[in-house]
């Protein structure tokens, strides 16, 4: 091999090792894989996908395969939680107990292990010039941008999964009187699941009744289940639940 063609080969290695692969998908104007200078922040990777007008900016979702590991683990320790809990029920004589953790157990099986750093600023105009918010990029990573959806989710201990209408400044505990709790639900709180990945806890119980607490479109209201019962299993059981479902990403287009 001649000097030109050794200077060319390692000019090519050193342009393809300095390049880092991600996705965009979504409602972006440029979905896709694209390479970006290497190191390459989240402005980067959001610019070059051009978000759609429509292109629900609290919903959208930085999907890191870092995290796979991480969140399977706690997947698996959610679900084995619940298996412990209904046989404890089913023990006990607690049927609305053992039906709950069953169905809820069925339910966070099939949900995917999506790898979702949360929260995360992927307005491409405002983390370009929010420095601390702008964090690197590794390959293999994606956004996802969401349309806007039309209403909040209650799952958990209910009698029923419910979709309903958003509510303008409507306090989350007030949904509850469209989706009525289980007998296994617990009565003091309820975990509040922002589009963005937030977890909150809100208090409903006269002992430590939390200020309202208004929801964003595409909002999840988890009811735990009675914590006097989940924390023999586990101590962070329901918190673990709600930490699973935060990762998750919003409808289309094209969702991961």
């Amino acid at each position: 091999m001649n000097r030109a063609c050794f200077v060319l080969m390692m000019l090519a290695w050193s342009t393809a090792a300095a390049a880092v692969q991600v996705k965009v998908s979504g409602a972006v104007a440029h979905p896709g894989h694209t390479e970006l200078s290497d190191p390459a922040r989240l402005s980067d990777a959001a610019i070059a996908a051009q978000p759609l007008p429509q292109a629900y900016m609290k919903g959208a979702a930085w999907l890191r395969p870092g995290l796979l590991a991480t969140q399977q683990r706690l997947k698996a320790g959610v679900l084995f939680d619940l298996a412990s809990l209904q046989q404890r029920a089913l023990a006990g004589d607690d049927q609305a107990l053992a039906a709950s953790s069953a169905a809820l157990r069925s339910w966070i099986s099939s949900l995917p292990v999506t790898g979702r750093e949360s929260p995360a600023l992927l307005d491409p105009r405002a983390v370009e010039v929010n420095a601390p918010e702008n964090h690197l990029l590794a390959a293999g990573d994606e956004l996802f941008y969401p349309l806007r959806p039309d209403g909040i989710r209650v799952v958990g201990a209910v009698q029923q999964p419910c979709t309903l209408p958003l509510v303008p400044l409507q306090d989350a505990r007030l949904y509850l009187g469209a989706c009525p709790l289980g007998d296994a639900a617990d009565r003091d709180s309820i975990y509040v699941i922002e589009p963005d990945g937030r977890v909150f806890v809100q208090g409903m119980a006269l002992w430590n009744r939390s200020e309202a607490q208004a929801l964003a479109p595409g909002a999840v209201i988890y009811v735990p289940l009675r914590e006097s019962a989940a924390r023999k299993v586990d101590a962070t059981m329901n918190s673990d639940i709600a930490a699973f479902l935060a990762t998750q990403v919003l409808p289309g287009p094209e969702a991961p």
